[in-house]
């Protein structure tokens, strides 16, 4: 039986989960599962998917930085294989994972499908990608307290793909000053390039869509109502009640909340440099508050 394939992207701290949850509970023949070749903590869950996708997939290729997602997205973003190499990698990852499921719509959600969605269109002709984007300003801080200690020296660093870095992909801007970048630069310079991503990806394809999270869970529910009918192959698949299809977000961060009018200089400046011809594309640093922060900044960076 054919299916219907929906991907959803994002860098994470977008809801990326919580949306793939919530379209299976509100489209019929729906099915939805996160990350599904990732191993979680729970064995209930982590078990059933060795079984699927087998052990060399799900541990010994990922130690070797052969098999998952992030290897192949990886390798292509830093130019080690062909677009054609990795349209066949996906295609080969994912054929009996997609044959095992009864429901027509699929639906997965991944962080790291961002890094291969300006090709998912060929791997899957057909198939619809939904990006998911953030605030920088919120989604750098949302990071910190979620993950403290991502972009920190770790174990990745030892495993052959090793951290995602600008020489990985040749951005050549941030190369010498990655460096000195601290973990804000960081995550700064993550959403730009996840970003460009998804838009390099909706410029190829008029099957994906970049959706605004601000947006989506905002009171105008006509946000809400485009992302499920896109989902639903524009009323293929029959949708149920949608009221309340944001009333409750999982997985929020925890901890201090540092909001940018606090921010030092350096930190406004940075977001500005890396984030800003974005943020303004979809909305974001056009309060009038915030441009005369960057200019305060900016100002006394040339003194």
């Amino acid at each position: 039986m054919s299916k219907d394939l929906v991907f959803i992207a994002s860098g994470g701290r977008t809801g990326t989960t919580f949306f793939g949850e919530r379209l299976e509970e509100v489209i019929d023949n729906c099915w939805s599962e996160h990350e599904p070749d990732v191993l979680v903590r729970d064995p209930r869950v982590s078990w059933p998917r060795i079984r699927r996708f087998g052990l060399y997939h799900m541990v010994i290729g990922r130690l070797l930085g052969r098999s998952g997602l992030r290897a192949i997205g990886h390798k292509l973003m830093a130019g080690e294989i062909s677009e054609e190499t990795a349209i066949a990698r996906l295609q080969d990852q994912r054929a009996d994972y997609i044959a095992s499921i009864t429901e027509p719509l699929l639906v997965e959600s991944s962080l790291r499908y961002w890094m291969v969605a300006p090709v998912l269109h060929k791997a899957f002709p057909g198939s619809r990608l939904i990006g998911v984007v953030r605030d920088p300003r919120d989604w750098v801080e949302s990071w910190v307290r979620h993950q403290p200690d991502r972009h920190t020296p770790g174990f990745v660093q030892w495993f052959p793909l090793g951290p995602f870095t600008p020489k990985e992909i040749g951005d050549d801007e941030w190369v010498e000053e990655w460096p000195s970048l601290d973990r804000f630069g960081r995550l700064a310079w993550d959403w730009r390039c996840i970003t460009q991503r998804l838009e390099e990806a909706a410029a190829l394809s008029k099957d994906v869509r970049v959706f605004r999270f601000e947006s989506l869970f905002g009171e105008d529910t006509s946000h809400v109502e485009e992302l499920v009918d896109f989902a639903a192959f524009d009323g293929k698949y029959p949708v149920g009640d949608l009221s309340g299809f944001t009333g409750k977000v999982a997985n929020a961060s925890r901890g201090p909340r540092r909001d940018w009018p606090d921010w030092p200089d350096r930190d406004v400046m940075l977001i500005e440099r890396l984030c800003g011809d974005q943020m303004r594309r979809y909305g974001y640093g056009l309060e009038p508050e915030w441009q005369e922060r960057v200019a305060q900044a900016q100002s006394a960076a040339s003194v």
